[in-house]
């Protein structure tokens, strides 16, 4: 793996970005509920939604900033076609060419130097189809083509540890009733998110790719 002597410096030139699918009525830890009681009688029985809604959202972290999250639109398929001229031509684009790096987080520009930044998505087959591959070599400033990264690792990749955040805080709020409410509970969580997070997990990459080589390639948590 060619990443094994960067430092912490060359990491910020990174951006990852990602695609995360959270449910409608997602049920918080529910391992941790305890009912004490005599027998099944006393037991108020649960409600679930079988099929429940989901919201699918796109976001992409660099380590000073965030893009704006995308809401796909309910039951729309991520294909290499809406990816490029939904998400990659829409919040992708207009993220890379912010200007200013005095505003808040949503607002500020992702890296100082956009000539020298590094766009990172995962092996999803809408992220490695040609279609996809030919539109970020010839916009964005410098990609991994799908070759360069491995695959199925997740937890080498700093945005998954900010969907988990995403999800703990919306866990913690007062329960969405409709995908509107999830949606704009979404939008709050994720601009929520503090620099300082954002910051220890890029400053934990060397680390996180110490740890995979100590691993030999195995599962490292996040």
């Amino acid at each position: 793996m060619d990443k094994v002597n960067w430092t912490v410096d060359d990491w910020k030139r990174v951006l990852w970005s990602d695609e995360s699918p959270y449910e409608l009525f997602h049920p918080s830890n529910p391992q941790n509920d305890r009912i004490w009681a005599r027998d099944g009688t006393q037991v108020t029985p649960r409600q679930t939604v079988k099929f429940p809604a989901k919201v699918m959202v796109w976001g992409m972290v660099s380590y000073q900033a965030l893009s704006k999250l995308h809401i796909l639109p309910q039951k729309e398929t991520i294909n290499a076609k809406y990816y490029v001229d939904e998400i990659l031509e829409g919040p992708c684009i207009q993220a890379l060419r912010r200007t200013d790096e005095n505003r808040g987080i949503l607002e500020r520009k992702m890296i100082p130097d956009m000539s020298k930044a590094i766009s990172m998505q995962d092996g999803a087959p809408a992220h490695t189809a040609r279609m996809t591959q030919d539109w970020c070599r010839q916009n964005l400033p410098g990609f991994w083509e799908k070759q360069k990264w491995p695959g199925n690792s997740p937890d080498l990749n700093p945005i998954e540890n900010i969907w988990s955040i995403v999800q703990d805080r919306i866990d913690k709020m007062k329960p969405a009733v409709n995908v509107n409410d999830l949606e704009k509970m979404l939008k709050n969580a994720w601009a929520s998110i503090d620099p300082d997070i954002i910051e220890r997990l890029y400053l934990g990459m060397p680390m996180r790719v110490q740890k995979c080589i100590e691993l030999s390639g195995e599962y490292i948590g996040k």
